[in-house]
């Protein structure tokens, strides 16, 4: 591939991210308003709830309401640094900032889910590690790093790790599926299918984007 055809790829890709960027105020919106239901419920629960369970219900919907809303705002914030980017760096800066943050609190929320687990401790440790391996499979697979033998001892792992957690199977089920279509190359650890924003294509470009930069300096 000539430089120019190189050239013109980085601004045909920066050009279709940003249009999608851009269109991601709905998607931001609904997580507003799933939060906004999430606290309310858990200052039901608080006040309405029998004593002891509402002591461990509420402050577990609080703090995921709270994530969720936190979730919202670093959404809205990247999307449009993306959607203003002057420079396929600034552009891939901003992205990898948000999944940063992002993957960090997916780790505060399983450590909730973990805390207010009535489990052992090695059920806890269980879920913590399970979590880490997500955010490893996903940055892995972000830096196009993510092996076939690498990808599927994860999943054996993550499998085991979510097993011996002992959570609940309607949590466990989503965050196996997350980790299938992470490995597949589907989606990065945030990408949603179909969703306003950034989707499952545009992490596709997100690479694609990389490797033609990382092209385009060996050339130099």
């Amino acid at each position: 591939m000539s430089a120019e055809e190189i050239d013109k790829e980085i601004e045909w890709l920066m050009g279709s991210i940003q249009r999608s960027a851009a269109g991601g105020r709905g998607m931001t919106f609904t997580l507003v308003f799933m939060s906004v239901l999430i606290i309310a419920f858990g200052i039901f629960a608080l006040f309405f709830f029998d004593r002891d369970e509402g002591y461990v219900v509420a402050p577990l919907l609080l703090s995921m309401g709270g994530m969720f809303l936190l979730s919202a705002l670093i959404s809205y914030i990247s999307h449009k640094r993306i959607a203003n980017a002057e420079t396929p760096l600034g552009l891939l800066a901003a992205h990898d900032r948000m999944w940063v943050i992002q993957s960090v609190l997916l780790i505060v929320g399983i450590v909730v889910l973990a805390v207010f687990n009535k489990s052992s401790f090695l059920s806890k440790a269980c879920l913590l590690l399970s979590g880490l391996l997500l955010v490893i499979a996903g940055w892995l697979a972000m830096q196009q790093k993510l092996r076939l033998w690498v990808g599927i001892a994860l999943l054996l792992a993550f499998t085991a790790l979510l097993y011996y957690s002992g959570i609940d199977l309607l949590v466990g089920l989503p965050l196996l599926f997350l980790m299938l279509s992470i490995i597949k190359g589907e989606k990065s650890l945030f990408a949603g299918k179909e969703s306003e924003g950034l989707d499952e294509s545009d992490e596709q470009n997100f690479r694609r984007l990389r490797e033609l930069l990382k092209e385009s300096e060996l050339r130099k």
